[in-house]
């Protein structure tokens, strides 16, 4: 129980304020949502427009993007939630069923499940009324044949990044499709198995997560793989591997080979295309025009004061827009607990000010500069993740007890209300970062790291890894 809700305020401090608050998406980050608004006092509802719970990792998702043989990125010490634990004896890098009995186990434990409406699709969210600090939404969704609205006090939005693909074309790319009709382009979205490209020469676009595993599961099953990234600085080619790392600038021409000015780099006709290049930010029930936003078919979102709220509508919250997190469910956690106290101050002592939070977004669309893509990834740009969420954990605490009234808070207390959230953060920071320096050099290098088990003393902040065959 909180100490700090429970406690007698000053009588000059705000009373807090319970809304009823629309969670669009039954993934981990609707679901950090609504367990961290239960805890505030809200009154979420959450609406899921799947069977299940759990997004792209539940058992029948409604974006099926996870490819066969995934295994996760990041140890479960990492991904979980500081108060629950993967169950004993689970590996660290684990499977998308095991992630997804996870986060159903999490739904079940705090909350999430039993405010969530399943089989539910948000068609609209549209402002009720006026606009401003206290707009309130009207949310309206389908069950099947019925359709349905309401009205709620604010609304958070956690659908996930994966409905649009970012398709940017190769240099050279139209006049490469176009000289032979068996060469494709695929997004890494319908990616699913290596085997569907036995024997064929591919080109892999993208060096981040899904790049580089689908990279590593093409070799040995494709007639040879090429991996066009940022990261590489000058071509280089294995032929005995039957691979070639190629930099930005390259291009396709019509002869099928790769060319990096005018001459041609090691390796075979490309007759494949595979867009490992991430998505576009996406959500269809909201209209941009009536908003004042900007999002449909780029890769930012504004204006959003600190990746979450609407700057001059902040009764419109968004969880999980950022990307490349180090520490998921926790990172949520951190976003959830800020918007859950934002929206707990009454209008006349806001948490913030509609001033600061468009200065926020001014300064981070001119530290991105031309790289608007960066906007997003909290270590861009001078960021820090692990600084990102401390902030939001101090001033959301710090908003706690400065109000007056009780929380709705039951049962044992968060890993964010309790004293020892730092040193908890401090050690998933270093693993986070012990895993980082493990990780292959080259895209199709063996991911030993993932072979890695890490054992936790969450009490003393010990740990330990043992590096597997």
């Amino acid at each position: 129980m909180l100490a700090a809700c429970l406690s007698a305020a000053a009588s000059a401090a705000p009373p807090r304020v319970s809304r009823r608050v629309a969670v669009i998406g039954g993934g981990s980050g609707g679901l950090a949502a609504a367990r961290f608004l239960q805890r505030a006092g809200h009154r979420p509802v959450l609406f899921e427009a799947g069977a299940s719970l759990g997004g792209v990792w539940a058992e029948a998702p409604t974006k099926d993007v996870v490819y066969q043989r995934l295994q996760t990125n990041l140890p479960t010490v990492v991904m979980q939630s500081p108060d629950l634990d993967f169950p004993a004896g689970t590996r660290s890098y684990v499977s998308k069923r095991e992630l997804g009995a996870y986060i159903a186990r999490y739904a079940a434990e705090f909350g999430g499940a039993a405010a969530a409406r399943l089989g539910c699709v948000v068609t609209r969210v549209r402002l009720e009324g006026g606009g401003g600090a206290e707009a309130r939404w009207r949310v309206e969704w389908t069950c099947g044949e019925e359709a349905c609205s309401d009205v709620f006090d604010a609304v958070a939005v956690a659908n996930g990044h994966y409905d649009k693909p970012y398709e940017p074309e190769v240099r050279g790319q139209r006049e490469w499709l176009a000289a032979d009709s068996a060469r494709s382009v695929l997004h890494s979205r319908a990616y699913d198995d290596a085997e569907a490209f036995r024997g064929e020469a591919v080109l892999v676009v993208g060096g981040r997560s899904s790049g580089v595993d689908i990279a590593r599961q093409l070799h040995g099953v494709a007639a040879w793989v090429y991996v066009l990234e940022t990261k590489c600085a000058a071509p280089r080619t294995d032929a005995g591997l039957r691979v070639t790392h190629v930099p930005l600038g390259a291009r396709l021409a019509a002869d099928g080979r790769v060319y990096l000015g005018d001459e041609p780099v090691g390796g075979p006709a490309v007759q494949r295309l595979l867009l490992a290049t991430g998505y576009c930010y996406s959500f269809p029930f909201l209209d941009e025009a009536e908003l004042g936003m900007s999002f449909e078919g780029r890769r930012l979102v504004t204006p959003l004061y600190q990746h979450l709220l609407h700057a001059r509508l902040p009764t419109l919250g968004f969880v999980g827009i950022p990307l490349a997190v180090p520490c998921p469910i926790p990172f949520f956690e951190c976003q959830a607990a800020f918007l859950a106290e934002h929206w707990a101050r009454p209008a006349a002592a806001p948490l913030t000010s509609e001033g600061e939070r468009l200065e926020w977004v001014a300064r981070r669309l001119a530290a991105v500069g031309e790289r608007t893509q960066d906007m997003h990834f909290t270590s861009a740009a001078g960021g820090c993740p692990w600084s990102y969420m401390r902030e939001l954990i101090a001033r959301a605490r710090a908003a706690r007890a400065q109000t007056s009234g009780e929380c709705a808070a039951r049962g044992a207390e968060s890993w964010l209300e309790g004293e020892e959230w730092d040193s908890r953060l401090r050690t998933v920071e270093e693993i986070y970062r012990d895993r980082g320096s493990r990780y292959p050099t080259l895209p199709w290098e063996d991911d030993a790291y993932r072979r890695c088990e890490y054992s936790v003393d969450w009490a003393s902040g010990r740990w330990t890894v043992v590096q597997g065959e």
